[in-house]
């Protein structure tokens, strides 16, 4: 028999990603390796976040925040 992925919420590839946040009108975009999926029903997501980081307020208070994959073409320097 034949496998076949069909679709899905799989989140890859993995790691890095970017993750972008906005609080007001400050933007803060962050590479972050401590990501995956939680369940894929409903498809949820997660990314780990130092409170150190200038992001983690931002995120806090806003609630909000985007987990941008990267292209293969620049996977190099996001690891970096």
């Amino acid at each position: 028999m034949k496998k076949t992925l069909k679709g899905s919420a799989m989140l890859g590839p993995l790691p890095p990603v970017m993750v972008s946040a906005r609080l007001g009108d400050k933007d803060n975009i962050f590479t972050a390796a401590w990501t995956g999926m939680i369940n894929t029903r409903p498809p949820k997501t997660y990314v780990s976040i130092r409170p150190e980081r200038h992001s983690y307020e931002m995120i806090k208070e806003s609630g909000e925040f985007v987990i941008n994959l990267t292209p293969e073409s620049l996977v190099r320097e996001a690891d970096f």
